[in-house]
């Protein structure tokens, strides 16, 4: 589940079946319990058996109505800080449409649910769709969002690498707008749908200065040297 404000992972959705024998359930972890086994395309789970088995879990067909005070119980839970405390609040992220008082803005959305979604302009012209999320392991956010343009773009034999915070969520319209003027968009560099780039930080750090924005680790780095009792 992906956090709209910053582009984190407010927690990942697994199923215990196994020696534990609750497929009939899924349960809400924290993404730092988990620990990537590159060579077994495995993840480490360090949670004890004891705690996952008095977990509440939650119904494949209900699931929870997520927000933050029932993502700190969860966290606290498994013994974990919530991944936006101290102070991740007002860091640019994914921005959401304004609405009419009472209608319901979502906190968070499933990867696959955002997988797929339609991407428009301002103008509201179809530019093309979210083909993928890319997450960074290490700080549990997503890295960046794979793109392709059709419409009238025409850009549609390419993949493209887009900055998270680029993106505003349309409730209603089930879309994301991309904040980022044409001319920038046709000049950008794409990369082949078979022929991923190899990511990493001076990558990513080229693509994010290509449109504008700052790494997100940059700005993370920032808000911890400024917490109180650094110098």
């Amino acid at each position: 589940m992906i956090d709209l404000q910053d582009g984190s992972i407010a927690y990942t959705v697994l199923s215990f079946g196994g020696f534990l024998g609750m497929g009939n359930k899924l349960f809400a972890l924290p993404w730092k319990a988990l620990s990537l086994k590159v060579h077994e395309h495995t993840f480490v789970l360090d949670v004890n058996k004891e705690v996952l088995e008095q977990a509440e879990g939650f119904d494949k067909d209900k699931w929870p109505l997520a927000d933050r005070e029932w993502l700190s119980k969860t966290y606290a839970y498994y013994g974990y800080e919530p991944y936006w405390q101290p102070g991740v609040e007002g860091q640019a992220g994914v921005r959401t449409e304004s609405t009419a008082a009472g209608t319901e803005i979502p906190d968070f959305l499933s990867s696959g649910t955002i997988k797929g979604d339609k991407v428009i302009n301002k103008a509201e012209e179809h530019l093309g769709k979210i083909e993928e999320l890319m997450i960074d392991l290490e700080n549990g956010r997503v890295a960046y969002a794979v793109l392709s343009f059709g419409g009238f773009l025409g850009m549609g034999d390419k993949f493209f690498a887009i900055p998270w915070q680029a993106l505003q969520l349309k409730v209603h319209k089930h879309a994301f707008v991309l904040d980022v003027p044409k001319e920038t968009l046709k000049k950008a560099e794409g990369f082949d749908k078979d022929n991923w780039p190899i990511t990493n930080r001076e990558w990513l750090s080229t693509m994010y200065g290509y449109y504008g924005y700052e790494p997100y680790w940059q700005w993370e780095r920032e808000r911890i040297e400024s917490r109180p009792g650094n110098i």
